[in-house]
């Protein structure tokens, strides 16, 4: 509940700091509705955090999905990202089966083997380990390896392995982070992208060429997003939250909430305030992590292209900073490693540049080289470093055929099978 509270005291913030909301237009994926294609931007199983998937069968017919996992775990993990430490990119491929209105899950870092014989019940008591695999069984998962960090994306097809536009799939996605409290738990909706009737028409080539403006099929399936917007807080910022129950900072002299020494007059200094020196180990300060990943891949030729995006940072005062960063096959990073890793404090985002408790962010891939979906979470820490995640599906704004007038087109390209 402290977790929830927070976020929605926050969102409220948000809106009446900025008075900006996502466009009500219809939109080109879909966090609610069944889709054709399902992509989990952030999936974890690292030793420090595993992910649970949990995917349904929205229909009443019979479906079948081709799986793909994508590890981008650095070739040195205890390296900073580098050309010489590059993303591994490392596809591996799985199918599963769902019957009508079937839901299945499975936990990454152990996969899901067929058992007919599990079940939740030893005589009359639970027993949990059995109770995480039973039920109808989906076919086989694999593990991921160790250190695992990347994305999984589903492709519906039907039983010959031909991609369709079914739209039978939605799915959800819960991280455990372990914690010196104990585990820590945020979860998020898997990005949809539906399909037409035209689904399948070239094949293992799939086009994301759907405009926005029309229900008539003229693609094959919804254009990627043109614009991801996030609402956020400004990184070192104390959520008010923990800032009304005097968890963050508290002035030296007159015990009162504060997050810098001007909060408390001219003869006081604020202690324990916000500090992300360590971002690891942050105390009153709330930090958001951004995982992206490219909306189109070429799973066959195992290429991936590398994606400017730019952000574009409006605070509560309608001033405007920016900044940009590179995008490979995978990438998620705190908002202020996008322009200071070092100096946490130098960065665009944070509350001492951007001069706000609250921002808007826009983010926009550079259209010639590709476009980009995504998800965000928040770490909130009070002043004694006790930590609360939420995780949460960004907004999203246009279509990147419909802007450029359809002369962009994202593409996943399947392996044979």
């Amino acid at each position: 509940m402290v977790k929830w509270n927070a976020f929605l005291s926050g969102l409220c913030g948000f809106v009446v700091a900025l008075g900006l909301v996502a466009a009500s237009a219809r939109a080109d994926v879909t966090t609610e509705r069944g889709a054709s294609i399902l992509a989990f931007p952030k999936v974890l199983a690292d030793g420090a955090a595993d992910t649970i998937i949990q995917i349904a069968n929205v229909s009443n017919s019979m479906v079948q999905a081709r799986c793909f996992y994508l590890n981008a775990q650095l070739e040195d993990p205890t390296a900073p990202e580098s050309d010489r430490n590059p993303p591994l990119c490392q596809e591996t491929d799985f199918t599963i089966w769902l019957t009508k209105q079937q839901p299945t899950h499975w936990q990454v870092s152990t996969g899901r083997f067929v058992d007919s014989t599990d079940a939740c019940f030893a005589g009359n008591t639970i027993d949990p380990e059995k109770c995480a695999t039973a039920g109808i069984d989906p076919g086989a998962i694999p593990p991921v390896p160790g250190d695992f960090v990347g994305e999984l994306k589903c492709i519906e097809v039907d039983a010959a392995g031909n991609p369709i536009g079914g739209n039978h799939l939605k799915g959800e996605a819960t991280i455990i982070n372990a914690t010196a409290q104990g585990p820590d738990v945020s979860k998020y909706n898997a990005v949809g992208i539906e399909g037409t009737e035209l689904a399948g028409q070239t094949g293992n080539l799939l086009l994301l060429n759907q405009p926005s403006d029309t229900v008539d099929a003229e693609g094959q399936y919804n254009a990627c997003p043109n614009v991801l917007i996030l609402n956020h807080f400004a990184e070192g910022a104390t959520d008010p939250v923990v800032l009304a129950n005097q968890r963050g900072g508290l002035c030296v002299g007159s015990g009162d909430p504060c997050e810098a020494d001007e909060d408390c007059g001219e003869a006081d200094t604020c202690g324990d305030g916000p500090n992300i020196d360590d971002p690891l180990n942050p105390v009153s300060a709330t930090l958001t992590n951004l995982t992206l990943m490219p909306c189109g891949e070429d799973f066959e030729n195992q290429l991936w292209n590398e994606v400017t995006v730019q952000f574009d940072i409006t605070n509560e005062f309608e001033q405007r900073f920016s900044a940009s960063t590179t995008v490979g096959c995978w990438k998620s990073f705190l908002l202020h490693e996008v322009d200071s890793s070092n100096n946490p404090e130098r960065s665009v985002f944070a509350r001492a540049t951007l001069g706000s408790t609250v921002a808007q962010t826009r983010i926009s891939p550079v259209p010639e080289e590709g476009g980009v979906i995504g998800v965000a979470s928040v770490l909130r820490a009070d002043r004694d470093g006790n930590q609360a995640r939420v995780a949460l599906n960004v907004h999203v704004e246009g279509d990147r055929f419909s802007s450029t007038g359809g002369n962009v087109v994202d593409e996943i390209v399947l392996p044979e099978e």
